[in-house]
C-alpha cells in the first residue's frame, strides 16, 4: 500500500511539477528617433586606423527600468554569426548604464547591440544597428 502511495504521489507530482518555460523575447528594431526618446546615446572615435570604439549610454528608467543586459549580436543577412555576447556594464551614479566596444569599421554593417529589459515571460530586446548610428567618415 505505501508503495502504492508513493508511486501516486510521484505520478501526481510529475504532471503537476513543469521545468522553467522560456519565453520568446519580442524584439523592436530601434531607428534614430526612437533612440532619442528612449534616451539612448550612442557614441563613437577612431580606435586605430581600422578601428572604431562604439559607445551606448542609457537610463534604467522608463522602457528600461527593469533592464536585464546588453549584448553585441553578429550576423550576416538573416544568418546569425554569434549572438548572445553579453557585454560589460559600467554604472554611473546619475542611473545611466554604459557598454562599449571596439571593431573594426568595416564590419559594423554586421553588428547589432540588443539592449534587453524585461521580465522572464514579458522581455523585450531593443535592437540599435551599429552602422546606422556610426558614419564612418565623420568619426575622429
Amino acid at each position: 500500500m505505501k508503495k502504492l502511495l508513493m508511486v501516486i504521489a510521484v505520478l501526481v507530482g510529475s504532471l503537476t511539477w513543469s521545468p522553467p518555460c522560456f519565453a520568446l523575447m519580442r524584439i523592436v528594431n530601434v531607428s534614430r528617433e526612437q533612440a532619442k526618446e528612449l534616451g539612448m546615446e550612442i557614441r563613437s572615435k577612431l580606435a586605430g586606423p581600422d578601428a572604431v570604439w562604439v559607445e551606448l549610454e542609457f537610463k534604467t528608467d522608463g522602457k528600461f527600468k527593469d533592464f536585464s543586459h546588453v549584448s553585441l549580436e553578429i550576423g550576416e543577412g538573416d544568418k546569425l554569426l554569434v549572438g548572445y555576447a553579453p557585454l560589460r556594464e559600467k554604472r554611473s551614479s546619475s542611473g545611466s548604464v554604459v557598454v562599449s566596444f571596439m571593431a573594426n569599421g568595416a564590419y559594423l554593417d554586421k553588428i547589432t547591440l540588443r539592449v534587453v529589459a524585461g521580465v522572464l515571460r514579458n522581455m523585450v530586446g531593443y535592437d540599435i544597428r551599429v552602422k546606422e548610428y556610426v558614419d564612418l567618415e565623420k568619426v575622429h
